[in-house]
């Protein structure tokens, strides 16, 4: 099973799609017959220039680049399928592949996800992991900074998420396994904080947090427990190539764990965060794990790799060109 076959299974034409900003690599494309409706912050025209100019996307894909249905943040799907379909509109599926790395304010993005799901819908989820691109060493995101996010209902990044990411930022060390550091932090500490600096005000696109499977499930399990999120894990991989996969379900009844289930759980993810738990350790029932279906390298590795590389060169190159700008 490929990537594409993993993203699409149990998804058929009948089905009622919602893909996130797919650009002009859908899951779940129009033209195969899908019945999906598509998200972005940029309308359809803009998606054809911006990739008409950019040297990472072949010319021939720019066509393939489908209409836009909603325009807007994801943070606000619901809002917008209301608006343009009523308000029993709903879907079976919705998804999202590397985009809730990108999303200000995540428990909004969920909340709004399960406001339209059918009762059993799920959304999917391309994840990439940390330990294995451009984020290899930063620090997990905990769920207090979720939760930060949405009390101040944070429609960008703020200007410190970016120096996060551009002070962990690294880079594959040439001919061997292995990060290294790029050497970035002073400079962009002195053009934004420095006496002379200036902080930038505008949207920067970054990666706003860093995850590993075990990190993303104990923060469902949180929000879950905290009563903020409607959803519950059916599934999550392990990481394959560059990238992991998760499935949230809105279920028909609410799914209820006492304290006791939840901090067993919760212990458990944690020692396995931080390398405390051995691996043969048994997983707590109230822990909402179920092995996918595929084996562990069974899918490939070259496309993901190829889109991470393109995506730390798009953002390396946005914030240069942001940098350069304040400084003239």
């Amino acid at each position: 099973m490929n990537r594409l076959e993993h993203l699409q299974r149990h998804i058929s034409r009948e089905h009622h799609v919602l893909e996130i900003g797919p650009y002009f690599n859908p899951i779940a494309p129009k033209a195969a017959g899908y019945r999906v409706t598509t998200l972005d912050v940029f309308n359809t025209a803009e998606l054809r220039e911006k990739a008409a100019v950019d040297p990472n996307i072949p010319r021939e894909r720019v066509a393939e680049i489908e209409d836009v249905d909603l325009l807007g943040s994801a943070c606000d799907l619901a809002d917008l399928t209301r608006a343009r379909y009523g308000e029993d509109h709903r879907f079976d599926w919705i998804l999202s592949s590397h985009n809730i790395e990108h999303i200000p304010n995540p428990i909004r993005f969920l909340q709004q996800c399960a406001a339209v799901l059918r009762s059993e819908g799920t959304l999917r989820l391309a994840i990439p992991d940390k330990r294995f691109c451009f984020d290899h060493f930063r620090p997990l995101t905990d769920v207090s900074e979720f939760l930060q996010a949405f009390h101040e209902n944070r429609a960008q990044p703020t200007v410190y998420q970016v120096f996060r990411e551009e002070s962990f930022r690294s880079e594959p060390m040439p001919g061997q396994e292995g990060w290294s550091p790029i050497r970035r932090n002073v400079s962009l500490y002195r053009a934004w904080f420095g006496s002379d600096g200036t902080m930038p005000t505008e949207y920067i696109d970054t990666h706003c947090w860093a995850f590993t499977p075990e990190s993303f499930e104990l923060t469902i399990l949180d929000l879950h427990a905290f009563g903020l999120v409607d959803l519950v894990i059916d599934s999550i991989t392990d990481t394959h190539g560059l990238e992991f996969f998760v499935d949230l379900r809105r279920p028909a009844t609410p799914h209820i764990i006492s304290e006791d289930e939840y901090h067993a759980a919760r212990a458990w993810l944690l020692g396995r965060c931080v390398g405390g738990m051995p691996a043969t350790e048994a997983r707590p029932a109230a822990v909402r794990f179920l092995p996918e279906a595929a084996a562990p390298g069974a899918i490939r590795k070259r496309g993901v790799l190829r889109r991470v590389v393109r995506e730390s060169r798009r953002l390396a190159r946005q914030l240069t060109n942001r940098v350069t700008g304040k400084a003239a």
